[in-house]
């Protein structure tokens, strides 16, 4: 079937259109985003890894650059 993009877009949007035409489903989106907006930021963890990572290549060059000034 070459045509596939076509059938898989028409049901997603159908299905979509369903979410938003029901109260349930329109109750269950306010949930979601309600869910999402009242969550912390889902990569904290990550980004304080990363931004303890890059504390240490800051201070591994710093020591670097006083032993090739010495």
């Amino acid at each position: 079937m070459k045509n596939w993009i076509l059938p898989i877009a028409v049901l997603g949007v159908s299905g979509l259109g369903l979410m938003f035409a029901s109260e349930r489903g329109r109750a269950q989106l306010r949930s979601f985003f309600d869910r999402l907006a009242a969550s912390e930021d889902p990569f904290s963890e990550f980004n304080q890894a990363i931004e303890n990572e890059l504390e240490h290549i800051q201070r591994t060059l710093n020591e670097l650059t006083e032993a090739l000034k010495a």
